[in-house]
This record gives C-alpha cells, structure tokens and sequence, in this order.
C-alpha cells in the first residue's frame, strides 16, 4: 500500500514537473529563441526601417508618412525627441530634417531667455541637442540667438566654456561631454575652462577597481562601462601617459588610455551573459547590450567576430535581437520591472527602439566602412581611406612575435602611419598592434599627444550619408511654395500651442527661401501667430506654476482655497482643450472647483440644518416654557382654590 502511495506522488511529481519545464519552453519560445544567425547589411536595414516605422505609428502615422511630424517635433530638445533624429540622420533616411532644426532652433533660443538656459546642471542636454542638430545636418555652434541677440554656441556653452561644472552631473557630464567635443573634432581655445587632457583626465578618475565604469556603485554597469569607451575612442592610438589618483581605489596610477579600455573591455567581456546580451540594474535588457555594440563599433572591434563577446555561440548582435517585437520596436527586458512600470515585457519600449536603432546604425557604418556614429565630419575622402587601408594591411604583416630582423619594417609602417593626419588616426583600428611591436623591438614612438592635436574645426555642419538608400533628397529644399503658402492660410484664427511647430516650421522655411521676398508680408503675419501661440506657452507654465503653489495637493483643498480655485479654473477654461491637456494634472483641476463647491455647498447645508436646528430647539423651548408656565398657573390657581376652601370653612 505505501509502494503505491509513493509511485503515485512520483508520478504526480514529475507530471508537475513536465509542466513547468513546457511552460518556461513556451514563455521563452514567444519572444523567439536566442539562437545565433549572421545578419546581411540588407537585413539590418530592414530592422533599422522596421524600428523606424514602429515609431511612426507609435505617433499616429502610416509608414509612408513622416517621422519628424509636427506632433514627434513637440518633443524637440527633450530625451524623448532628439534620439530619433540622431538615429535617422546618421544612416540618411529620409525625413523633414529642416523641421527638427526650425524647431530646435526656436526652442533653443527660447530657454536660453531663462537663466539656467537648458538645464540648472544636467551637461548632457547641451551634449545630446548638439548631437541631434549634427545628425539633421545643421550647426550647434551656430543655433539661434540669445538674450543679447548673439548666436549660441553649444559646444563651447556645455563643454569647454561652460560656466558650471561639467562634472556637476558625475561621470555623464564628462563622457558625454568629451562626445559633443569630438563630435566635429572641435578645436578648444587657449583660455578653454576644460581641456581634452582635462575630461580625460577626470573620467580617468572613476574608473573602478574592477576595470569598469558606473554612476556611483562599486561594480562596473555596462551601460556607464560602454558609454566612456566610445568617449575614449578617438584616443585608443594615443601613446600620451595620464597619472592621477583614482577616486574609488586612492591609488596614484599612470596609465595610457588604451590601458584603460583594454581593462573596461576584459570587464564588459566578463559581464556579457550567455544569450549574448547584458544585464544593469538587475535586469537583463537591451539598451546595455546596445551601447555595448555602439563602443565596439567605435573603437573598431568587430562586434560580430570578436571572440571576447561571443558567449555560448552567441554574439552581441544575437543579444540585442531578442528584445526584437513583432511589430518591429524592442523591449528594454523580458522580465517586468515595477520600478520601471512603462518598459512592459511584452510591448515595444521607445527608449529601447532608439537605442536599438542608433547602435544597429552604428554597427550599419563600422560594417560599411563610414565614419563612426558620432563623429560628423564628411566622410573620408579616397586618398586618406586609401592611405589607412595600405597602413593596416602592413600592420597585419607583421609577425606575432618580431625579432631584430623586423625593425625596418616596423620603422617603415610607423612612418607611414605618421603621415596620416591626427584627427585620423583613430581610424586605424589595429594600431595597437603596430606600438606593440615598437615596444618589443624598443623603437621610439614619437607619435603626437592625440588630444592636444585632434582639433581641427571651429564650426561646421554636420555631414549627413545616404546610407539608407542612396538617395541625397534629404530636405525639402529652399523655395517656399504654393504648398506653404496654403500652408499659412489654412492656420486658424484661434492658435493653441498645436499649432507651434507648423508655425516655426513655416518661418524658418520662409526666412532661408530663395524667394523670400515673394512672401515678405506673410513672414510679419507668421511672427505675429508665433507671439500668440508663445503668450498661450507663457500662460500654461504660469497655471503650471500657481497649480503647485496654491492648489498642490489637491486632496488638502479647503473653503478658503475658493478665490484662487475660481481664478485658476476661469483662466484654464479659456484654454482649448487641447492646451488644457499641457497643464499640469488638468483633470484634478477640472474637479477641483466640483470639490470647493461641494466644500461650499457642504457648509452652506450644514449651517442650515444647525439654523433648522436651533430655530426647532427655539420653538421647543419655547413651547416647554410655556407649557411650564400653563402648569404652574393651573398649579397656582389650584393652591388659590385649596386656600380658599380652607379659609370658608374657618369662616364657617
């Protein structure tokens, strides 16, 4: 009986068993198994253009229609609104690049009236807008006007001339810093606050016991890791020593910045799990997989072939192609996080698709042999690809091991690699190789300081490629057209904020036409709209602004609160309704008043039915005493009657 009782349990326990084990079969099987497959250029470009037409309808529109529409350019120079273009810039797909800079501009220089301008201390958004106007083809070193008229300059305003901090942000400050200088190889004044040697120099600092990088844990994060190696990319040629204290280890080191990123790589390599992709924050996810892909596209290290970053036959690419959705956008992980209740496991994430797109579009241009994702200068021109290319295929003849009998060789390679300008060095991917040798065979390397030599422009826009599909029709052109002009008829008499990007648009369109001329008079009308739809932007932060003061929050609304309740809600019902949406909890203020007068209304019958009350309680008294007064009449007139009787009798 108890051998039966025991089969029976095994059985019940392996039945139960057997269904676990296909559940978790199925649950991975519906985001589709992380198996290794070798991915075309072509089949890239259609993840790229897939992602792309996730976002498109993400934002109501079709596939054909446009990506920077007016409503994605409401987000113009926010997180949200400046990755998008830079991704699409920088593989050439064709948009409206002339909107995004119309409106950037605008934006741009409206918060530069403020006094913190973009940001109290966040570096990054002059890092990223900068990086956004490079990849639309414009100048961020010439975008709009300040307070004083002048042109702004953001590259000088958030990095070398900046008038906080740049570390005021910890390590992203920095990186991302160093990034926006590089992005055009600026050249950096005399009188710079910061120098390249001097960010370098700082990002060198927090570099952690471990190899990596992170924003203030003691482990490497790869995200943090990867960002500082495509900082660090330009310079990974550089022979220039750096010594400094390291701020986690208090250990006085002297190290190359190649030393640096050959320890973060062995770092990331370590952190890289075996589908290929990685994990941050306690989630496995993609964004750190792809900034992992962006840095070695950087640095020139095969993402796909590298042995370092294949783990269980699986490569970075694999990694990054599980988050994959059907519908052609990517999740940031396949596991809910409640801290993060927007990135859902089983919906398309935007940030995820962004930063899919631009490190697939990075990978796009390592593997076609452009320039990097974040370096905007033209493209090499034949000479010099050709002149790097002989270089390194002399590079790779030289033996593993070298002897004496190596040295005029080495001597004649390094000659020639001296001849490749500095600000191109960085292209030759293995030179690494090259200074090894010299090491070995105790050659003098007498290359150049790298960062104290990279500058080469003081202004410039940025270069866009047509990668996409060839294609160089990447604007609208400059002729204002019938089109434009039905444009600006068509506006409403009434303007909401709706209507801002149409409008900026339109002027920016109007004022760098050919035949501006044509249609001066509606430039003045334009101006006068754009005054209208600024003053309903100027009243909707002030609402945003009283909101907080007075009403926040609005479960503490009392009585008293009346006056300010009415004036508030006056002001916000001449809003339209779609501006009454841009106020801050608009629906709490809607109800707000329903709750004042229903605090009112409350007081109102409570101070009737205590008026009811009393009156009753009056009349009742009343109707007591009198009652009381009755009786004690009858009672007197009783004892007057007794008295009476008794008196007769004595009579009697």
């Amino acid at each position: 009986m108890e051998k039966n009782v025991l089969k029976m349990k095994y059985k019940i326990i392996s039945v139960l068993l057997s269904i676990v084990i296909l559940m978790n079969g199925f649950s991975h099987i519906s985001y589709g198994e992380s198996i290794h497959k070798n991915y075309s250029e072509e089949e890239i470009l259609e993840i790229i253009e897939g992602i792309i037409n996730w976002k498109k309808s993400s934002t109501g529109v079709t596939k054909e229609g446009s990506l920077l529409n007016n409503k994605f350019l409401e987000d113009a120079g926010d997180t949200i609104g400046d990755w998008y273009p830079i991704g699409i810039g920088r593989i050439g797909y064709i948009d409206d690049y002339e909107a995004y800079l119309a409106v950037i501009e605008d934006k741009v220089s409206q918060r530069y009236l403020e006094e913190d301008k973009l940001s109290g201390n966040k570096s990054t958004e002059w890092h990223r807008i900068s990086l956004a106007i490079l990849s639309m083809g414009g100048d961020p070193t010439n975008i709009g006007k300040d307070a004083k008229g002048k042109p702004i300059n953001l590259i000088a305003d958030g990095t070398y001339n900046r008038e906080k901090y740049l570390g005021a942000q910890g390590i992203n400050g920095w990186t991302w810093g160093l990034i926006a200088l590089d992005s055009m190889r600026y050249i950096t004044p005399e009188d710079a606050s910061y120098t390249r040697d001097d960010i370098i120099t700082e990002i060198m600092k927090l570099q952690l016991a471990d190899g990596g990088f992170s924003l203030q844990d003691e482990e490497a994060d790869p995200d943090i890791t990867a960002m500082v190696l495509q900082a660090f990319a330009p310079y990974y040629n550089s022979e220039q020593k750096y010594t400094y204290t390291q701020k986690k280890t208090n250990k006085k080191v002297t190290k190359t910045v190649r030393q640096v990123v050959d320890e973060a790589l062995e770092t990331l390599s370590s952190l890289q799990l075996d589908d290929g992709d990685f994990e941050s924050w306690g989630a496995e996810n993609s964004e750190s997989t792809a900034q992992v892909l962006v840095a070695l596209c950087a640095l020139g290290k095969d993402p796909i072939n590298d042995a370092r970053f294949i783990k269980n036959g699986n490569t970075l690419l694999d990694g990054l192609m599980k988050y994959r959705m059907e519908d052609g956008g990517f999740i940031h992980s396949k596991v809910y996080d409640s801290k993060n209740p927007t990135s859902k496991p089983d919906e398309s994430n935007s940030m995820a698709s962004e930063q899919a797109l631009y490190s697939l579009v990075a990978l796009s241009r390592y593997k076609g042999g452009y320039r990097s994702l974040y370096d905007f200068r033209p493209e090499m021109d034949e000479n010099i690809k050709s002149q790097i290319n002989s270089v390194q295929e002399s590079i790779d003849s030289i033996p593993a091991s070298v002897s004496s009998k190596d040295a005029s060789k080495v001597k004649h390679i390094f000659s020639e690699y001296l001849k490749i300008p500095i600000s191109e060095r960085s292209y030759v991917y293995n030179y690494y190789k090259l200074s090894d040798a010299m090491e070995s065979l105790k050659i003098d390397n007498t290359s150049e300081p790298i960062a104290a030599n990279i500058g080469v422009n003081e202004k410039g826009n940025g270069a866009i490629t047509p990668i996409f599909d060839g294609s160089e029709a990447l604007s609208s052109g400059v002729l204002f057209t019938e089109e434009d002009v039905n444009k600006v008829k068509n506006l409403p008499e009434k303007l909401t904020t709706e209507h801002y990007v149409e409008v900026v648009k339109l002027i920016k369109k109007l004022e760098r036409a050919k035949n501006k001329d044509e249609y001066i008079n509606l430039l003045d009308d334009l101006n006068v709209k754009k005054k209208e739809i600024e003053k309903i932007k100027e009243e909707i932060e002030l609402l945003n602004n009283e909101i907080l003061d007075k009403l926040y929050p609005f479960d503490k609304l009392s009585i008293k609160d009346k006056k300010n309740v009415d004036e508030i809600v006056s002001r916000f019902n001449k809003l339209s309704n779609y501006d009454q949406k841009k106020v801050l909890r608009y629906e709490d203020v809607i109800k707000s008043k329903t709750q004042v007068d229903n605090l009112i209304r409350a007081r109102i019958i409570t101070i009737v039915i205590v008026i009811i009350i009393c009156v009753g309680m009056f009349f009742i008294v009343r109707r007591m005493k009198k009652r009381k007064r009755e009786k004690m009449k009858q009672k007197m007139l009783l004892i007057d009657d007794e008295e009476f009787e008794e008196f007769s009798d004595e009579e009697e």
